[in-house]
């Protein structure tokens, strides 16, 4: 599984994707350059992060691959809901926007996921 990773501190959420899962390879990039390495296979998630999780973490997916292929799967001051999440996977959304506040327990849930639906 290739994830790409934008929004705010990727370094931690590369950890948190390597914890979820060290098989997977977690590519630090921009929103920005997330674009083509989805449309042409060299990524097949991304994961952004920033303090909405609906903002900056996602706007620019949003806008290049599609409001049908993004989602929000942690909002501030809240948790990951594992059954959404298993719903937005199956849904076929591939680039999933956080909190900066709930990196490690979103990723965590969210890895687990999508292992499953492999």
């Amino acid at each position: 599984m290739k994830i790409a990773i934008g929004g705010m501190l990727k370094n931690e959420m590369k950890q948190a994707i390597l914890k979820a899962d060290p098989e997977a390879e977690a590519i630090i990039t921009t929103d920005m350059g997330a674009v083509p390495m989805l449309k042409n296979g060299q990524a097949d998630y991304y994961f952004g992060a920033c303090e909405s999780g609906g903002g900056a973490a996602i706007s620019i997916l949003i806008g290049m691959i599609g409001y049908s292929k993004c989602c929000t799967v942690c909002k501030n001051g809240g948790k990951p809901n594992k059954e959404e999440i298993q719903k937005y996977v199956l849904d076929g959304k591939i680039c999933f926007g956080m909190t900066v506040s709930n990196i490690e327990e979103t990723v965590s849930v969210l890895m687990e996921v999508l292992k499953a639906h492999l």
